[in-house]
């Protein structure tokens, strides 16, 4: 067995359907589909690829999580900071204590690693 997951972030296999919490959800309709593809033993570490359409929510991060962005664009923007552009390319760390608001404006694919503590 090799050490190394490839990850094929356009065609992953069946996903998850989701959604945030209808409490948490702003605009639109931003249901997601979750293509989880591994999880460490212990379950601290898990990666996937991830899929939202179209809206905003506020969201509320505990854990660390690593992304980047495969295709589509999104606005991030926490609580008292600024707006950061989400496009293809971009990647960053949204760390624990994250509190703010995901707005997609074109369909937006991930792929992220997430270390819960």
């Amino acid at each position: 067995m090799s050490t190394i997951l490839v990850i094929d972030a356009v065609s992953p296999g069946e996903p998850v359907l989701g959604a945030p919490r209808p409490e948490r959800v702003i605009a639109g309709d931003p249901s997601n589909k979750t293509w989880d593809l591994e999880k460490t033993p212990d379950g601290k570490v898990e990666t996937g690829v991830w899929e939202v359409a179209p809206g905003a929510w506020n969201v509320v991060k505990d854990g660390w999580e690593f992304m980047h962005i495969v295709s589509g664009h999104s606005e991030l923007t926490e609580e008292g900071g600024e707006t950061v552009v989400l496009k293809p390319g971009v990647s960053f760390v949204m760390r624990p204590g994250f509190r703010g608001v995901w707005n997609v404006i074109e369909t937006t694919r991930k792929i992220w690693v997430t270390y819960e503590a």
